[in-house]
């Protein structure tokens, strides 16, 4: 793969990513207005803004998907599965514990009240887009391009996938732990730590997808399961 094609599989679509993050932001900031009498979509942004990136980023990783190194095998995926419950479980200490206190979050039902299929719609667009555009776009960047230019700045595209160094672990454990709020420091740091350790083990991306995945799933579950919807 030449580093073009390395760069527009693994980096563009967390570029996407992170441009509507930034769109929610200014959004947010500039004419949101929470008051019941505005309409749902100037009230919580954030209700339109995350299926639209579920919808441009999961259109662009399926133009590339025929580029992305994808290798299913059972074991490595099973042992993705395992590191995303033990990886999310420090995560989530402090949430479920109750030493970080609740926090109003993602919530449609106090946006849609009783329309139920709104709700259901947008919690099927949220957990699309923390299981799988979120596990896909954040491991194609960090795992599968960030490592790679660690090791190798001048040619990332000749890295083979999963070879790891103290300086590959480093940036990109601390990166990780860095877009996250400081409250989940901790967490990040453990679960970057092991995600690190089971890529350079399996040497397969799945492997770090599947782990995403789980752990997004249990995370969703568990913001709605416990009342805890600042979790994600």
């Amino acid at each position: 793969m030449s580093d073009q094609k390395l760069f527009r599989t693994y980096v563009v679509p967390f570029v996407l990513f992170l441009a509507l993050n930034l769109l929610l932001w200014v959004v947010e900031g500039s004419w949101k207005w929470d008051h019941p009498s505005v309409s749902w979509w100037q009230r919580a942004p954030e209700m339109w803004v995350y299926p639209l990136q579920v919808l441009v980023c999961g259109g662009y990783l399926w133009h590339v998907r025929r580029l992305v190194e994808w290798d299913w095998a059972l074991l490595p995926c099973l042992l993705g599965a395992v590191a995303g419950v033990v990886g999310i479980a420090f995560w989530l200490v402090p949430y479920v514990t109750g030493w970080i206190p609740a926090e109003p979050g993602f919530d449609p039902a106090a946006v849609f009240g009783d329309d139920w299929l709104a709700v259901w719609v947008e919690y099927g667009f949220r957990f699309a887009r923390a299981v799988v555009i979120v596990a896909l776009v954040e491991e194609f960047f960090w795992r599968g391009y960030l490592m790679r230019w660690c090791v190798n700045r001048d040619f990332p595209q000749s890295v083979p996938l999963g070879q790891g160094s103290w300086l590959a672990y480093t940036v990109v454990t601390l990166a990780f732990m860095l877009v996250h709020r400081p409250v989940d420091y901790a967490g990040a740091l453990v679960y970057g730590s092991l995600a690190y350790v089971l890529v350079v083990y399996t040497k397969r991306l799945t492997s770090v997808v599947v782990m995403h995945a789980v752990a997004n799933l249990i995370m969703g579950v568990c913001a709605i399961k416990l009342n805890l919807p600042h979790l994600w």
